[in-house]
């Protein structure tokens, strides 16, 4: 059934009352801990997105990929990336390969704007098949936790090329919190 629904770019300037609802209840029941809390009351975790990506059918989001518009400071200089966040399938669809087709299309956009990287913090079994690979740069962050600023290598810290330049070598500035 999943393969017929269409995908749907949203601007997050766009959600309505009704989208928001429905986007809360994906990522509410998709995530669990101090996520899940922070969801049942906005549709994004720590900033909200510039664009959306969806599937949708009839009374709810059944999957949806968020991307932030962000500039790092490389040793190499600024660089322009989509910061990749709230990725979410509803459960009943889980394993359809749906997070591999929102985030294709999400790829192809993006790309096509001239952004050259796409970031995001995730598992390496998920997020392989669709071209990211692992970065051991020390990454500058700004972690909510400690309200303070860290630099660290993180495990998870993934990216994907969309363009031609290379990624770059040294210490990472996300200039903000993960994603």
């Amino acid at each position: 059934m999943s393969a017929t629904v269409p995908i749907e770019y949203i601007p997050d300037q766009e959600v309505d009352a009704t989208l928001d609802e429905q986007l809360r209840k994906l990522l509410s029941t998709c995530f669990t801990g101090p996520h899940n809390e922070r969801f049942k009351t906005q549709r994004f975790f720590s900033e909200m997105p510039q664009h959306r990506w969806i599937m949708r059918e009839p009374g709810r989001v059944i999957a949806h990929v968020a991307f932030h518009d962000k500039t790092i400071g490389t040793t190499a200089g600024d660089f322009a990336i989509v910061a990749v966040a709230e990725v979410a399938v509803h459960p009943e669809f889980r394993g359809q390969g749906l997070v591999k087709k929102l985030l294709n299309v999400a790829h192809e956009a993006t790309g096509a704007r001239g952004v050259p990287f796409s970031m995001l913090f995730g598992k390496e079994e998920v997020y392989s098949s669709s071209g990211y690979v692992t970065v051991m740069n020390p990454l500058r962050f700004f972690d909510p936790y400690t309200n303070g600023w860290m630099v660290r290598p993180i495990r998870w810290a993934m990216m994907k090329p969309l363009g031609a330049i290379p990624w770059p070598e040294g210490e990472i500035d996300l200039r903000g919190p993960t994603f």
